[in-house]
């Protein structure tokens, strides 16, 4: 039980970080890039965090899917 509430732990950590993220893609237009690693990393941890956790493979696949197309928005996105 100690070993989820530590995974749980860090994924909310990874929201955190996502969110920190975001919020700095939108303010520095200069930073792109190393916002967008920051994303990715950020998406990789929530997604270890909830892997194991008793969440289907199915919702796991959509909770990729929406972190991937925020991802691509931010991408996509005119300085």
């Amino acid at each position: 039980m100690a070993q989820k509430d530590e995974q749980l732990k860090k994924t909310v950590a990874g929201f955190a970080v996502l969110l920190n993220t975001v919020t700095e893609m939108l303010r520095a237009k200069g930073a792109k890039p190393a916002m967008l690693d920051a994303f990715d990393d950020a998406a990789e941890q929530i997604i270890a965090g909830l892997r194991g956790n008793g969440i289907p493979d199915e919702d796991l696949q959509s909770i990729h899917k929406a972190l991937a197309r925020l991802r691509l928005a931010f991408e996509d996105q005119r300085p």
